[in-house]
């Protein structure tokens, strides 16, 4: 007896102690409950285990959701991230418009509708966009986004499937990468029936996608895999970047926008990891089955398995 409470009093000494480095870890291996979340315009949680939602497959909607505690995010300090996503359901003129992962000064950041990515206009704020529909050059952002002309290098560059970076609600597609050189995945005639969108490669063909994306404390690698295509895509690979300089505070929050347009889809988070630290950088073998997502989950150790019972133990208490 004795010697199980030593082990027991080591162990849970063991994690308060890991506890403490690793306040910044949160996941969510889907969003049955959402503690740490705050949601805005359109999303909301449906399925069965729920997903998140950040926007339906229906005309003209903007969503949110951001973690709720803000993470320290100074000069030179790391973070990484992993999350599942799926694009499905498109309609109207085209799949779109596509959604943000986003790290900002503030968690209620809530920008415009249509290829404003639900994004435009929020300030303070560095954006990784994955965009599934092409507004030709000179376009601009709801809400006073700014130009988003889909440009490189100031070569025009027509692409419905691309990642890019934008910066303070301005959707500038900074280093824009057609995803698996895939530049083209809509409805050839304006219809579903006579669809491109479901090419391997393709963000909007409903495949289940893993990215992750990390930063190093002075640049960023954004990594996708889409199983049809059964090889990671390095979309972005060591963009330098000053997210501290850009974002004005050393306390930051993360999370997910996404719209509608005349064009729409189901933009949908099945799952999401995050780490202060680049412990999660990386796909490897690809997209991990649901056993090994589980693992990986358990990967972050027990004082991350303790921070989230504390957590919902604070909420339903």
């Amino acid at each position: 007896m004795r010697l199980f409470q030593w082990a027991a009093a080591t162990l849970l000494a063991a994690a308060a102690a890991a506890g403490a480095a690793q306040a910044d870890t949160f996941s969510f291996s889907n969003f049955n409950t959402t503690p740490g979340l705050t949601l805005a315009g359109n999303a909301t949680t449906t399925g069965s285990p729920k997903v998140l939602r950040v926007v339906g497959a229906n005309f003209d909607e903007a969503g949110a959701a951001y973690n709720t505690n803000a993470f320290t995010l100074g000069s030179s300090d790391t973070f990484s991230t992993q999350f599942q996503f799926q694009m499905s359901g498109g309609g109207g003129i085209n799949p779109a418009d596509g959604f943000t992962f986003v790290v900002a000064a503030n968690p209620t950041g809530l920008g415009g509708e249509g290829f404003g990515l639900g994004y435009a206009g929020v300030a303070n704020s560095v954006a990784v966009e994955f965009d599934t529909f092409y507004n030709g050059p000179g376009s601009v952002a709801n809400n006073g986004g700014g130009a988003n002309n889909d440009d490189i290098d100031g070569a025009n560059n027509p692409s419905s499937n691309h990642v890019a970076i934008d910066t303070n609600g301005i959707l500038t597609n900074t280093d824009l990468t057609d995803v698996y050189g895939v530049a083209s995945c809509g409805f050839t005639n304006g219809t579903p029936a006579e669809s491109s969108n479901q090419t391997p490669g393709c963000l909007s063909n409903g495949d289940v996608w893993t990215a992750n994306i990390s930063y190093n404390g002075s640049q960023l690698t954004v990594a996708l895999f889409d199983p049809a295509k059964g090889a990671a895509f390095v979309a972005l690979d060591s963009v330098d970047i000053d997210l501290a300089s850009l974002l004005g505070t050393d306390q930051a929050f993360v999370g997910f926008t996404a719209s509608t347009g005349a064009g729409f889809q189901n933009t949908d988070i099945l799952n999401w990891s995050f780490a202060n630290t680049t412990q999660l950088a990386g796909i490897p073998g690809g997209a991990p089955e649901p056993a090994t997502w589980g693992l990986m989950i358990t990967g972050f150790g027990l004082a991350g398995a303790m921070l989230r019972r504390r957590r919902v133990a604070a909420l339903t208490t």
